[in-house]
């Protein structure tokens, strides 16, 4: 089974973070006998544009092939423009920037399947292909297909449904999204759910030095980029209330973003900053350090199409909080495995807070029942089976539910 992946998200020399959910993926599908090749475009940096903005100003160090774990990447140029400019258009720069090469390995190599990683601009690209090809593909919806392009403005719009509607399947990573996915297409389009998952072998099971660092304080952990949606400034406020009834704890904020410097200002203001640490982002390992030694695991955050960082705390022992209507209900059962509140409620967060502080028993069970709950079904290598049972049926000119 020859599969062509089309993923602008896939990780590369610049961010070897960004998009590792599609790469864990793949990896795990080839190690199940798919036969894999990735088209990861990166984009093109004519001067100035490759000297004024720094997050493009390396891209010319991507190389243009390169093996990952015995599965073939390639990185051809295509034309975006900065901050989204005529981001209407990226569907069809993304096609001209790849023809070439996905020719060529349809000639050479043959592939029978095309497999986007986001609607738009993947998506778009592998539609005009299974068009010219005429072969099927399916396109998986992350959450940002449907949570802003398809709201930025009409083409974008126009060019996410269509290609939906052309998809041979329509894959989300969590019910939340197949119902927005729903509201959208109708029942027509063929619409399933598979998954995201984590990697067994990258859990923390060691001694920590972090743990004696932080001594008998009780440590709150939260991950997440410093953005509006992730709610940590409703874990700010909460953590204010909570310092009044314990003296022993501390809150950890991972991540990076654009509300770095409000959320330290609030917390100076809620004169809470002696007892909040902002950790700047990390390798993945050692965010796998902190969550081994934190008590609960907290990210109220109102826009989660997924939420791996959940699970990698629940396969940690963890009991984890999370908002109800989010993608995190895929997985976490209230009051079974975790505790979920309704989004923006601040109060609820404190007493979940509360709860799992004061009850250990109940903590620890929660903690338990989490950890089964994602080495039952939840990690990557369940997520490629069941895409792999998807390629078999549309190589076979069907579809089946999975």
């Amino acid at each position: 089974m020859n599969i062509l992946c089309l993923s602008n998200l896939y990780p590369n020399q610049l961010n070897g973070i960004r998009g590792s959910f599609v790469r864990s993926q793949i990896l795990n599908l080839a190690q199940m006998g798919c036969q894999i090749k990735v088209v990861s475009p990166v984009p093109l940096t004519p001067f100035p544009i490759g000297i004024l903005l720094r997050k493009w100003r390396n891209c010319h160090k991507v190389p243009a092939r390169q093996a990952d774990g015995g599965v073939e990447v390639f990185h051809p140029r295509y034309l975006l423009l900065p901050r989204n400019l005529l981001l209407k258009y990226a569907g069809w720069t993304y096609y001209l920037g790849t023809r070439r090469l996905v020719d060529r390995l349809y000639r050479d190599w043959g592939f029978g399947l095309i497999h986007a990683h986001t609607a738009y601009p993947d998506g778009y690209a592998a539609m005009i292909f299974s068009r010219i090809f005429k072969i099927p593909f399916t396109v998986t919806i992350h959450g940002r297909d449907l949570q802003d392009t398809v709201q930025r403005n009409a083409g974008c719009r126009k060019a996410v449904l269509e290609v939906l509607r052309s998809a041979a399947v329509v894959i989300n990573v969590s019910q939340k999204l197949a119902g927005i996915c729903r509201a959208y297409v109708g029942e027509n389009t063929s619409i399933t759910v598979v998954g995201n998952g984590i990697d067994l072998s990258e859990l923390y099971t060691g001694q920590s030095p972090l743990r004696r660092a932080y001594g008998e304080k009780r440590i709150i952990l939260s991950v997440g980029s410093l953005r509006r949606t992730k709610g940590h400034d409703l874990t700010l406020h909460a953590f204010k209330a909570l310092r009044q009834k314990f003296s022993r704890i501390r809150l950890l904020v991972i991540g990076g973003g654009d509300e770095g410097k409000k959320l330290q200002a609030l917390a100076k203001a809620l004169e809470i900053n002696d007892y909040v640490e902002f950790i700047p982002p990390q390798p993945h390992h050692k965010v796998m350090e902190y969550m081994s030694i934190s008590d609960l695991f907290v990210l109220p955050s109102w826009s989660e199409g997924f939420g791996i960082v959940y699970l990698e705390a629940m396969a940690h022992g963890k009991p984890v909080i999370g908002v109800r209507g989010q993608g995190v209900e895929d997985f976490v059962v209230n009051g079974e495995n975790g505790l979920l509140v309704e989004p923006f409620d601040v109060e609820a967060l404190t007493a979940a807070m509360t709860t799992l502080l004061k009850d250990d028993d109940f903590a620890g069970r929660l903690g338990k029942n989490a950890r089964a709950t994602v080495l039952e079904n939840y990690t990557w290598q369940d997520s490629a089976r069941r895409l792999r049972d998807i390629y078999c049926s549309l190589l076979d000119g069907e579809v089946k539910d999975v």
